[in-house]
């Protein structure tokens, strides 16, 4: 599958430090991005509907409402001590929307694409803490009790809200990479989820798996 990342940032420059960073780690990895586009004006972004946009708080609060977002725009958010903190009502509103990670103020160049893989291979980059936080205003997305699952599948949840990758799971559980994938596909069957985000929503909101 193609890629295309957007970069929209309150300051331009900042902005292409960011997408010489990806393009670095666009190359070392050959990852298969199209197109990495540096912008500051965020229609012109919205008229690219790139599938992930690395953004600011100032920048991401401005360009939020509903035209803008997609169904599959994900949302890397990055932090900065002059930005204000992210009160957890709003950040729900975010993830609601597709924020799938935020980079700390302290991030360096190894954490960041280390960040960007983890994104790009559909899993997240939060601090469970901070999900805490947000999640208790958000509903399930299912609105019904989530069924019971095995102790294994319960296992893999917990790991997921920890925000362990596939393989940090499979080396964690002692099982293959193919049956932590299939455990995942059976938990968001039976939770009626579709990705890994709404799972820790969900697993958070209901507590059901702490």
């Amino acid at each position: 599958m193609k890629l295309k990342i957007a970069i929209c940032c309150c300051n331009c420059l900042f902005g292409e430090g960011i997408k010489g960073l990806v393009e670095t780690y666009k190359k070392e990895y050959k990852l298969n991005v199209t197109t990495v586009l540096n912008c500051f004006d965020p229609k012109m972004i919205s008229s690219e509907k790139p599938d992930l946009l690395i953004t600011d708080f100032n920048t991401l609060s401005d360009m939020f409402h509903e035209d803008f977002f997609h169904d599959k725009l994900r949302v890397l958010l990055l932090g900065t001590r002059c930005l204000p903190t992210i009160e957890d009502g709003r950040l729900a509103d975010f993830i609601s929307h597709g924020l799938v990670g935020i980079l700390s103020p302290d991030t360096n160049e190894s954490q960041f694409s280390k960040a960007l893989n983890t994104i790009i291979s559909g899993e997240l980059w939060f601090e469970r803490k901070k999900l805490q936080g947000a999640v208790p205003g958000i509903k399930s997305s299912t609105g019904k009790d989530v069924p019971n699952l095995t102790e294994k599948e319960i296992e893999i949840v917990k790991l997921i809200c920890d925000g362990l990758s596939n393989k940090e799971i499979k080396k964690s559980l002692k099982i293959t990479e193919q049956s932590v994938r299939a455990h995942l596909s059976r938990i968001y069957k039976k939770t009626g989820v579709s990705d890994r985000l709404q799972l820790a929503l969900l697993a958070v909101n209901t507590r059901q798996f702490n």
